[in-house]
């Protein structure tokens, strides 16, 4: 998945960059520095280094905050399916818990891309949809990597009997 994301925004980055070129040449405004945050199961996948011991399910869906103007968030959602993806419009609604934090994942010229920790995104599917997720969050625990997990899971109102 990291990948798949690092060339989807390499070539969002150069249709910015084309769009803004011919922006200046009519004499029109050019497109803002956009950050997408990447959060939900995306995010989990795109940091198989800081998620080894979890075994993770594929998704097509890429969950993301975006804080562009329109061109970029249509152009997106044009680029993404050559690469297996879409957009999930209900990205604005993910819950996002207490403490995250979000690192570069990747930065452009016209564009910066942050991830979710994955610790938080774990605590955001143990809240949010623990039925779904009862099995990942389970052995997130069970690998000891994530220290502060149980106790934000309990911070945010999760119930841990979904998962011991």
């Amino acid at each position: 998945m990291k990948e798949i994301l690092n060339k989807v925004f390499l070539e969002l980055d150069t249709r910015i960059s084309e769009e803004n070129k011919n922006r200046r040449r009519d004499g029109g405004r050019t497109v803002s520095h956009a950050v997408i945050k990447i959060i939900g199961q995306a995010s989990l996948l795109a940091q198989p280094e800081l998620t080894i011991s979890l075994t993770l399910a594929q998704t097509g869906d890429l969950d993301a905050f975006l804080d562009c103007d329109y061109f970029i968030k249509s152009t997106l959602k044009e680029i993404l399916p050559q690469y297996g993806l879409i957009y999930d419009e209900d990205s604005p609604l993910v819950f996002v818990p207490k403490g995250s934090q979000f690192a570069i994942f990747s930065e452009y010229k016209n564009l910066t891309v942050k991830i979710i920790d994955p610790e938080s995104a774990l605590v955001s599917k143990a809240v949010k949809a623990p039925e779904k997720n009862k099995l990942l969050i389970r052995e997130a625990i069970a690998s000891g990597e994530y220290s502060g997990l149980i106790d934000r899971i309990e911070l945010e109102g999760g119930d841990l009997k979904n998962f011991i």
